[in-house]
């Protein structure tokens, strides 16, 4: 637990320096020599990165920025960020994978997504609660997951998602989920094909995933919070998958 929670602190410090103050010397000190980056848009290695902060400097930063909504999720060497940004004047949802060696960033992967808004409510797809509650089910939390994975998403069995699921379900994505009917109706256009990572905290479970969306290549982030053994909240994050990249190490 020590380590999972100075490894979000690393992160904490990385979006407040490297991305927030665009210190190209604070990058220099976080990331490992041998960093990975998995960004299709951004080079590999640490030089890629601060390149990258660099143009970033070029783009002018709003008057009144909102602050960026936060999910913080660890397990071992892994954090993941769940946040909205504001880029170009769009606001963006993110899912941030980062993999620590020793207490420095080693690797990166992300999805980035456009906020759909529900009518006013144009946060709906990120808010929700963040605090970790239930440590000691992380392990038990996670098969949940991995069988809901296995079961509806890859093998299809939609006739059972509510042995999974709470009659009360909060499903944050543009979809529209008044019953628990809807969420076979809002998983017909994603074929999931991998899960590639599973991990949790406590009552939160991460996933990672290949598959397709609208018969097109996309990576999938989605977020699951579970009250006793059961799916009571669930966000996502998603994005293509581009034919060209700025490496070869992939999204995934």
């Amino acid at each position: 637990m020590k380590n999972s929670n100075s490894n979000k602190q690393v992160v904490l410090e990385f979006y407040k320096n490297v991305i927030g103050k665009k210190d190209t010397v604070f990058a220099e000190r976080v990331l490992t020599d041998n960093y990975i980056q998995h960004n299709p848009m951004i080079k590999t290695g640490k030089s890629g990165l601060i390149e990258a902060i660099e143009m970033l400097k070029q783009i002018p930063t709003p008057e009144n920025p909102p602050r960026p909504f936060m999910r913080l999720i660890a397990e071992g060497d892994l954090v993941a960020a769940h946040m909205m940004v504001e880029f170009n004047g769009l606001m963006k949802v993110v899912l941030d994978l980062f993999r620590l060696e020793n207490g420095l960033i080693a690797e990166h992967w992300d999805a980035i997504q456009d906020v759909t808004a529900m009518g006013s409510h144009a946060d709906w797809m990120i808010d929700g609660p963040v605090q970790i509650e239930d440590r000691p089910q992380s392990d038990h939390n996670k098969s949940i997951v991995e069988n809901w994975c296995q079961q509806i998403l890859i093998d299809r069995k939609h006739e059972m998602i509510s042995i999974f699921v709470s009659a009360d379900l909060t499903w944050h994505s543009p979809e529209v989920i008044h019953e628990i009917s809807d969420i076979g109706k809002a998983l017909e256009q994603i074929k999931i094909e991998k899960v590639h990572l599973i991990m949790g905290e406590g009552n939160f479970v991460v996933t990672q995933s290949t598959g397709t969306l609208n018969e097109q290549p996309h990576v999938f982030y989605d977020i699951h919070r579970l009250e006793n053994g059961k799916l009571q909240e669930h966000w996502s994050v998603s994005q293509a998958i581009p034919a060209v990249m700025a490496h070869e190490n992939g999204m995934i």
